[in-house]
């Protein structure tokens, strides 16, 4: 349960998380405050109108890296953005368990310092997150292709014996940003990845697969649904 009288994590952009900004402002409601999810997105013109709404949207992205021994994903990474505006968290999370090569190539993957990997647990992390869901209050919770994201994430939650109805995932309307592409542009015959579909749309191109720049290039495709399409050709 999130406590209101602990500090919100606030970060001004993405660097590195000894870089956080401290501001110890209770939030106004608990993630488990909402009753209703926002309406659900189910084409393109809803898109646009939740776009160009007072709607708040966070957009998530994790990274993951192979857990040799238990045989199954881990987080490496987890970043999040609230849409069109300067609020944002990136969190690494180093696997204790990687081989002593993965934890090199894990460091300079992500060009961070073993102390900054190395700084906070997986439910240190939730808890952080959560604290900044409760101030930031998203309407919705943007990725591209989620399935993986909260499956992880729900297996780490049962871990943690972290109730369903206090998992913003769950209580958040989410919109997978990848199968609404695939539903309106492919006609869901095809699902593409976020680089191909960055370079469909003529966006600068990033290092992708790093969850900070991910998310930013998520934005970059909203920003491109967020226009009447229609109404600029038509001038």
């Amino acid at each position: 349960m999130v406590q209101k009288t602990m500090p919100i994590i606030h970060f001004s952009s993405f660097l590195p998380v000894t870089t956080m900004i401290l501001q110890a402002v209770p939030p106004t409601k608990d993630v488990t405050g909402k009753v209703s999810k926002a309406a659900k997105v189910e084409n393109f013109d809803q898109l646009r109108d939740v776009l160009n709404s007072n709607a708040r949207l966070l957009i998530l992205d994790l990274e993951f890296y192979q857990d040799q021994q238990k045989n199954q994903n881990g987080v490496a990474q987890i970043a999040g953005r609230m849409y069109e505006r300067h609020i944002s968290f990136d969190y690494h999370l180093y696997g204790r368990n990687m081989s002593a090569d993965r934890q090199l190539a894990f460091l300079r993957q992500y060009d961070v310092c073993l102390s900054e990997a190395s700084t906070y647990t997986i439910d240190e992390i939730f808890r952080r997150i959560f604290r900044f869901i409760a101030t930031e209050q998203p309407d919705y919770i943007v990725s591209w292709d989620n399935s993986t994201d909260f499956e992880l994430l729900n297996r780490e939650a049962n871990r943690l014996k972290i109730p369903k109805e206090e998992r913003p995932w769950r209580t958040i309307q989410s919109l997978d940003l990848e199968k609404l592409v695939a539903k309106e542009v492919w006609k869901n015959k095809n699902a593409i990845s976020l680089e191909k579909m960055c370079r469909l749309l003529h966006l600068p191109a990033i290092k992708f697969h790093q969850a900070q720049n991910d998310v930013l290039a998520i934005e970059q495709i909203l920003k491109f649904y967020a226009r009447d399409l229609s109404q600029e050709l038509n001038v």
